[in-house]
C-alpha cells in the first residue's frame, strides 16, 4: 500500500495498488492508472505477472471486465461513465497544476 502513495507524490504517476484481476482491469479503465503497484505479501510471483500483462493490455475508458475470468462485464458502466472519464483527466491535470503551484509558493 505505502509504494502506491508514495509513488503519487510525483506530478505524472496515477499509481494504483491492486490486488485482484478487477481492481487491475478498474484501475486502467476508470483511474487511467499508469503505474500498478503489487503487494508482496498477497501477491505472490506468477499472479503478479499476470496482474502485470493484463494492466499493460488495458486502456483507459475501456468497459473493464469483472471476476477471474475476466468473462463478466462491468455491469455499471455506461455511456454516461464514458462521457465523464473523457473530461476527467483534464480536470485531473488542473488539480495537479495548482497543488504544484501552491507548494513552490
Amino acid at each position: 500500500m505505502g509504494v502506491g502513495m508514495i509513488a503519487n507524490k510525483f506530478p505524472g504517476i496515477r499509481a494504483a495498488t491492486c490486488e485482484n484481476m478487477a481492481a487491475v482491469r478498474c484501475a486502467r479503465a476508470v483511474n487511467d492508472a499508469n503505474v500498478l503497484c503489487l503487494g508482496q505479501l498477497v501477491t505472490s510471483a506468477e499472479d503478479g505477472k499476470v496482474m502485470m500483462d493484463e494492466f499493460l493490455k488495458h486502456e483507459f475508458i475501456a468497459r473493464p471486465n469483472l471476476g477471474d475470468g475476466g468473462d463478466t462485464p462491468a455491469p455499471w458502466w455506461n455511456e454516461n461513465v464514458e462521457d465523464f472519464l473523457k473530461g476527467s483527466m483534464e480536470g485531473i491535470q488542473r488539480v495537479e497544476k495548482d497543488a504544484l503551484n501552491y507548494a513552490s509558493g
